[in-house]
């Protein structure tokens, strides 16, 4: 008989064992901390410390757009300027798809009352527009799996098990994090500079080098060293029970390949 640990798969379910594992002795645990492990496995331009740790922020399911303009004090003149900075950025992603949308100006009067996750479906059947609206409703409905603010520096964590990272949804991330970096959310994160790190397993090592990589083994590693009884503690379980399956598949996948 097999357990269903042994057989779930849900990135949800270890975003949640990490984001516990991140808020261990965040308080006064420094590099000893579970953050502190984290971020000591990337490169970063600062020291990891009790005071660089106990300041730092972690959010989960960062819908940092829809949050926003739910509080801020001008809706409309958050539309704007988002459509003016954003335009610049998809023309030059796009290379000559997206030149000339539809000026969200001359579109608010139709789109009273609709949020803007909305938009897209709102703009009509131009393919310019079609293309355009599409990327800027996805802003408030994208959801980066984690970010941590740490000593001025905004790190967005993108997280896979099973899956395959999509380019376009990284590409999506890190234009999340350029707006949040830029002169629009200035009053929630002061310009401060992004970085861009995804958390997969050995599958994913040849993931689009969009920004840092961290193995889930590094991470089941970090839990059974610093989490309370080790290898028993029940988050400690649950990564490696993650260890696990992505073994069993490395070695499903050597056989089809051997078998070719």
């Amino acid at each position: 008989m097999t357990d269903f640990k042994d057989i779930f798969r849900e990135e949800r379910h270890f975003c949640n064992h990490l984001f516990r594992l991140l808020c261990y002795r965040k308080e006064d645990g420094g590099k000893h901390s579970g953050l502190g492990q984290f971020l000591s496995l990337i490169n970063l331009p600062f020291d990891i410390d009790v005071k660089t740790v106990s300041n730092a922020e972690v959010y989960a399911e960062v819908a940092a757009f829809r949050d926003f303009y739910y509080y801020h004090p001008s809706r409309e003149g958050f539309l704007l300027d988002l459509y003016d900075t954003f335009l610049p950025m998809m023309q030059e992603q796009y290379r000559g798809k997206i030149t000339t949308p539809t000026p969200l100006r001359d579109l608010l009067p139709e789109l009273q009352g609709v949020h803007p996750r909305l938009f897209s479906r709102r703009v009509g059947p131009r393919e310019e527009n079609r293309l355009f609206y599409r990327e800027f409703s996805a802003l408030f409905s994208a959801k980066p799996d984690l970010l941590l603010v740490c000593d001025g520096l905004m790190v967005w964590v993108e997280v896979k098990f099973w899956t395959a990272f999509s380019r376009a949804q990284l590409r999506r991330t890190q234009n999340i994090a350029n707006l949040c970096s830029s002169d629009l959310f200035a009053p929630v994160f002061a310009h401060q500079p992004n970085r861009l790190l995804m958390l997969g397993t050995q599958h994913h090592v040849h993931a689009p080098k969009w920004g840092d990589f961290i193995r889930w083994g590094h991470v089941a590693r970090i839990a059974e060293e610093l989490l309370p009884h080790g290898p028993d503690n029940y988050t400690a379980q649950a990564l490696r029970a993650l260890t696990v399956l992505d073994a069993k598949k490395a070695g499903a996948s050597a056989d089809v390949s051997a078998g070719a």
